[in-house]
């Protein structure tokens, strides 16, 4: 059976279900009792394309609950080490002696009272990814599971939530779709990318500036899946995540940033070679001298006529190089940090040519942690006043976070 999409959400609305699903699954009565059957408890089940951040969703709810988590992949197991290994002992049947056959515990089950014995919690979600990549022998067990929380005789305990996860059969060749059966014991949410939830979750973890400022002007490029006769391209969230942890590291170590290191994120030759000639202008400017004589405000009226001369993407590439300057400078506690921001921002102030990035630049200002601590601690008028130029017509979570932190620093 193909499943009928009634409706998709992006990562962000499918943790906020997630996490009010939490909430009424988990709820007791005065007396202690749970609210809601334990049978009635229908699994959450995150149907989506390969990358996008299931996995990442469903821990943070469990994080942020207080819940215990345990995730498996479903294509790891057997029918024998999900509901165990059978054995046989004696037993009194209409008072005769008579073998039947026991199962030793399920591994998964064992798995489940392990973790709440290590972290003391009574209460935790099971994740189960790739559900529906489960072999044959294993369907039955996994049926049951959805029907009656257990494998085979071994129940879950009555304080686990059961998550699942699959991925669509045109993203995954072992995949099938679901039976009505199976379906209708679920609660389906259909999950689409959506380029504008993963940057607001990215920006709070620091997000490189080149991934950000590439993928604002191409958005098309954050998740691709594409089949032709030279193979499959495939660009998820997750590959834009891994690039940007580790482009940070290479420029730490200062080693260099080629096609062949960026294509082994980005397996799309089109966004990879796409990518690579927007971060080599970035890289060139990282060993240039314009960045540090805007840095400490020198020639300032030569300054601006470089950049006025400067390819429009080459323009995003020096605002992400001084972002990054900055953030450096103010997590090192540099004396000379406030100093430099302060010059930065009057000159993208003053030239017209770098209008366009000063709303990228005062965002990233506010989203680096080190930064933020800085502009809060020292303060920074020029900071205060172009943020109220820019942003203060609009009430956005970042507008809020703007307002907050500069009342931190008044």
């Amino acid at each position: 059976m193909k499943s009928q999409v009634t409706v998709t959400v992006n990562i962000q609305q499918a943790k906020e279900a997630l996490a009010q699903t939490a909430e009424l699954y988990f709820a007791k009565d005065a007396e202690g009792n749970w609210r809601l059957d334990r049978r009635r408890a229908r699994p959450v089940c995150l149907m989506g394309p390969a990358g996008i951040g299931k996995t990442e969703i469903v821990r943070q709810v469990a994080e942020e609950q207080g819940l215990a988590f345990l995730s498996y992949s479903v294509t790891h197991h057997t029918r024998q080490s999900a509901i165990g290994l059978p054995r046989l002992t004696e037993r009194q049947v209409d008072g005769k002696t008579v073998c039947v056959t026991e199962y030793t515990l399920s591994e998964i089950v064992a798995e489940v009272w392990r973790v709440m014995e290590e972290s003391g919690k009574e209460r935790g979600i099971l994740f189960l990814d790739e559900f529906n990549c489960a072999s044959e022998t294993l369907r039955p067990a996994m049926l049951q599971l959805l029907q009656s929380k257990s494998f085979g005789p071994h129940a879950l305990p009555d304080g686990w939530m059961l998550v699942l996860a699959g991925n669509p059969s045109e993203y995954n060749a072992s995949a099938t779709a679901l039976d009505p059966v199976m379906a209708d014991r679920m609660r389906l949410l259909w999950l689409a990318p959506d380029y504008a939830a993963w940057r607001a979750y990215m920006v709070e973890r620091g997000v490189h500036p080149m991934v950000l400022s590439y993928l604002d002007d191409h958005r098309g490029h954050f998740y691709v899946f594409e089949k032709d006769g030279e193979g499959t391209g495939l660009v998820t969230a997750r590959g834009w995540e891994d690039l940007s942890i580790l482009l940070r590291m290479m420029e730490e170590k200062n080693f260099p940033v080629d096609l062949t290191f960026i294509s082994q994120f980005l397996q799309s030759s089109k966004v990879a070679r796409g990518f690579y000639t927007y971060y080599e202008q970035y890289s060139a400017l990282l060993h240039s001298g314009i960045i540090d004589r805007i840095l400490r405000g020198e020639k300032p009226d030569e300054a601006e006529r470089e950049v006025a001369e400067m390819p429009f993407g080459q323009r995003w590439a020096l605002t992400c190089v001084l972002l990054l300057r900055l953030e450096n400078l103010c997590a090192d506690k540099k004396p000379e940090a406030g100093r430099a921001m302060e010059t930065v921002l009057h000159f993208y102030q003053h030239c017209p040519e770098c209008q366009p990035q000063l709303e990228f630049l005062l965002n990233g200002l506010t989203n680096s942690d080190p930064c933020a601590m800085h502009i809060a601690v020292n303060g920074c008028e020029i900071y205060r006043t172009l943020a109220e130029q820019l942003f203060f017509q609009n009430d956005t979570p970042s507008v809020r976070k703007l307002k907050k932190l500069l009342e931190k620093a008044g």
